[in-house]
C-alpha cells in the first residue's frame, strides 16, 4: 500500500505540473502562430474533418493545404495528432491544442520518470530527471514557440527508446520489448528523430563491441527480437514509402546543415533561458560546467556526462558541418538538416547528470529532504514561466494589426500572427508558412521559395501556385474550379465543348484512382505532376480518390493486435508480480 501511495502521489504531482504548464498559455485564449505551426494545425484540421465524416484514415489533404491532394499524411506520421483532433469535437481549436500540449507534458514527465527509475532504481533521481528533462528550453521551443510538433512528440519517447537500448546491451535483456516499443513510438512521431536515435544506438553498440568483444548470445537474441517488434508495430507507417514515395519523384525538405550557431550563441542563449533552439538552458549549462566533479568516480555516469557534452558541441558549429557537406559519401547525414536537433540528446544526458547531482545533495541533507524538494520544485516552476517569456510576450505585446485577418492564398501565414477561436479559420486563407508543397512532385515543389530568383524557380512557383489556386488546365487555358470535397477524395464537374485532355490541380500519387462519370478510368501525369485525364464532350464528373493498398490495413491490424498482446502481457506479469509479493509478505 505504501508503494501504491507513493505512485499515486507522483502521478498527482505530474497532473498538477501539467495543469500548471498549460495554465499561463490557456489563460490567454490565444496563440502566436509561427514556423511549423500552420503545417501541423492544417494536418490536425484535415484529420478532424475526416473523422467528422466517419473516415478514420487520412492519406491526402482535401480540406486543407488548399485542396491540393498533397500527401502530407502519407510520409509524415500522424498517430499522435489524433488525440488533438478528437479534442476538437469538444473544445475550440486553441483550447484543444493547449490541452493536447498539457497531455504530452504529462506523458513526458511520466516516461522520463519511468526510464530513469528503471536505470537508477532511485525514485528521487527519477523525479528530478523527469522535472528537468520536461522543462528543458529546447522542449518548450519545439512545443509552444515554433510548433515543431513532430519533434516535440518524439522528444517524449527518446528516454524510453534509450532506456530500452540500455537494458538490451548492458542491463536486463529480458526487458527487450522496451527497445522495440520505444523505437516504434518514435516512428509514430518523427522520422528524423528515429534516424538520430538509431545512429546514436549504433555508435554505442559498436563501442560496446570494441571494448567487450564477448557479447552474449542472449543479448543478440534480445536485440533481434526488439528490432522485430519495432518493425511489426511500425511497418504500416513505413508502407506508404514503398507504394507511393519510391515510385514518384517528390519534393522533400532539403538535405544539408542549416542554422549553425556558435558556442558563444549557445552560451548566451542558455544564460537567457528562454525557449529557443540555440541553447540548453541555465540549469544544464551549470551541469555541463560542474558535472565532472560528481561523475569522476563512476564510469557509467562519467560517459553519460561526456555524451551530454558531445551533443552540446554537435549542436554548434564547433563540429565541421560545412566540411562534411562537401564529402559525397557523407551526404546522407544532411537529412538531419538542423544540428540544433542534437539539443534533445544534450538535454537528456545533462538532465541525467543533473539528477545525479541533486540526488547526492538531497542525500547529504537527509533531515531537510522535503524542504529541499519543495524549494527545487518552486525554482523550477519559476524557471518554466521565465522560459515561456518570449511565447507569452508574443501574445500580450501584440498590436491589433498582429491579429490574423483573411489573406491571399499565395502569401504565407505571417510569422507571429495572433490566433484565437474566432479568427482560427482565417489561417487557411494563406499558404502554410513552411511545408505547403512538401511532398508535391518535384516539378511543382517550390521549397517554400515565394520570391524566385531564377527562371526555373519562377516556373516551379507558377506551377505550385496554380495547384493551390485550383487552376484546371484545358487546352492551355487556366480555369478556376473549386472541387467537391470528401475524405481522401476530390471531385470536379467539367463541361466541355469537345473532347480534350484536362489537367486537374490534384497532386498525383501511384495509389490514386480516377473515376469519370462513375467508371474507373486511366490517367496520365501532367508536366506539373498532377492528375491529367481525357474527357469527352459534354458534362463530366471526375473523382480522384486515394485508395490505399489492402496490405496497409493488414499491417495496421497486425500492429493493433501486437499492441494489445504487449499491453495484456504486461498487465498479467504485473499482476503475478504483485500477487507473489503479497503472498510472501
Amino acid at each position: 500500500m505504501k508503494t501504491w501511495g507513493k505512485k499515486i502521489s507522483i502521478c498527482a504531482l505530474f497532473v498538477f505540473l501539467s495543469i500548471f504548464y498549460v495554465f499561463f498559455l490557456y489563460k490567454t485564449r490565444q496563440l502566436g502562430i509561427d514556423s511549423d505551426g500552420s503545417f501541423h494545425f492544417s494536418r490536425v484540421e484535415e484529420i478532424y474533418q475526416n473523422l467528422k465524416a466517419g473516415e478514420l484514415f487520412t492519406f491526402i489533404a482535401t480540406h486543407t493545404f488548399h485542396n491540393s491532394g498533397v500527401g502530407s499524411f502519407l510520409f509524415y506520421p500522424t498517430v499522435f495528432l489524433y488525440p488533438w483532433a478528437c479534442l476538437r469535437f469538444f473544445l475550440d481549436p486553441i483550447t484543444s491544442f493547449y490541452v493536447w500540449y498539457g497531455l504530452f507534458m504529462f506523458l513526458t514527465l511520466s516516461i522520463a520518470y519511468y526510464s530513469m527509475y528503471g536505470f537508477s532504481r532511485s525514485k528521487l533521481r527519477a523525479l528530478m530527471f523527469a522535472l528537468f528533462y520536461t522543462i528543458a528550453i529546447y522542449h518548450l521551443y519545439l512545443g509552444v514557440r515554433n510548433y515543431v510538433l513532430g519533434e516535440f512528440v518524439a522528444y517524449t519517447f527518446v528516454p524510453l527508446a534509450l532506456y530500452g537500448f540500455y537494458e538490451v546491451i548492458w542491463g536486463d535483456h529480458k526487458k527487450w520489448p522496451l527497445l522495440g516499443i520505444g523505437v516504434a513510438l518514435l516512428l509514430y512521431s518523427h522520422l528524423i528523430s528515429v534516424v538520430i536515435t538509431v545512429i546514436l544506438m549504433f555508435v554505442l553498440f559498436i563501442s560496446k563491441l570494441v571494448v567487450d568483444i564477448k557479447f552474449p548470445k542472449v543479448r543478440w537474441m534480445a536485440l533481434f527480437k526488439s528490432i522485430g517488434l519495432a518493425l511489426i508495430l511500425s511497418l504500416w507507417i513505413i508502407y506508404p514509402f514503398f507504394t507511393d514515395f519510391m515510385h514518384t519523384k517528390l519534393g522533400t525538405p532539403s538535405f544539408g546543415f542549416a542554422f549553425l550557431y556558435s558556442m558563444q550563441d549557445l552560451w548566451a542563449a542558455s544564460l537567457e533561458n528562454h525557449a529557443t533552439n540555440r541553447g540548453v538552458g541555465i540549469i544544464f549549462l551549470m551541469a555541463a560546467i560542474s558535472g565532472w566533479y560528481f561523475v569522476r568516480n563512476k564510469k557509467q555516469e562519467f560517459w553519460i556526462y561526456i555524451l551530454g557534452l558531445i551533443f552540446i558541441a554537435l549542436s554548434t558549429n564547433l563540429f565541421p558541418y560545412t566540411e562534411l557537406a562537401r564529402i559525397d559519401g557523407l551526404f546522407f547525414l544532411g537529412m538531419i538538416q538542423f544540428p540544433y536537433r542534437f539539443l534533445t540528446y544534450a538535454s537528456l544526458f545533462m538532465a541525467a547528470t543533473l539528477s545525479l547531482i541533486f540526488e547526492r545533495v538531497f542525500n547529504k541533507f537527509q533531515a531537510h529532504k522535503k524542504m529541499l524538494f519543495f524549494c527545487v520544485l518552486g525554482v523550477m516552476m519559476c524557471l518554466y514561466i521565465q522560459t515561456l517569456t518570449p511565447v507569452l510576450d508574443r501574445i500580450y505585446d501584440a498590436t491589433p494589426e498582429a491579429r490574423l485577418k483573411k489573406g491571399n492564398i499565395t502569401d504565407p501565414v505571417p510569422a507571429g500572427a495572433i490566433l484565437d477561436k474566432d479568427n482560427y479559420y482565417d489561417m487557411y486563407t494563406y499558404r502554410v508558412l513552411y511545408g505547403e508543397t512538401d511532398y508535391y512532385p518535384k516539378a511543382s515543389f517550390d521549397g517554400n521559395v515565394t520570391t524566385p530568383d531564377s527562371k526555373l524557380q519562377k516556373t516551379i512557383l507558377n506551377r505550385s501556385q496554380s495547384i493551390m489556386l485550383h487552376k484546371v488546365k484545358i487546352e492551355n487555358k487556366d480555369i478556376t474550379l473549386d472541387p467537391f470535397i470528401a475524405p481522401n477524395e476530390l471531385g470536379y464537374r467539367i463541361k466541355l465543348q469537345k473532347a480534350t485532355v484536362v489537367d486537374l490541380p490534384v497532386v498525383n500519387y501511384p495509389s490514386e484512382r480516377v473515376y469519370i462519370n462513375g467508371k474507373r478510368s486511366s490517367y496520365s501525369v501532367s508536366d506539373r505532376g498532377t492528375v491529367q485525364v481525357k474527357l469527352e464532350q459534354g458534362e463530366n464528373r471526375v473523382r480522384v480518390c486515394y485508395t490505399m493498398n489492402k496490405m496497409y490495413y493488414i499491417l495496421f491490424g497486425i500492429a493493433v493486435m501486437t499492441w494489445l498482446i504487449v499491453i495484456i502481457t504486461t498487465f498479467i506479469k504485473k499482476y503475478h508480480f504483485y500477487a507473489l509479493k503479497h503472498h510472501w509478505n
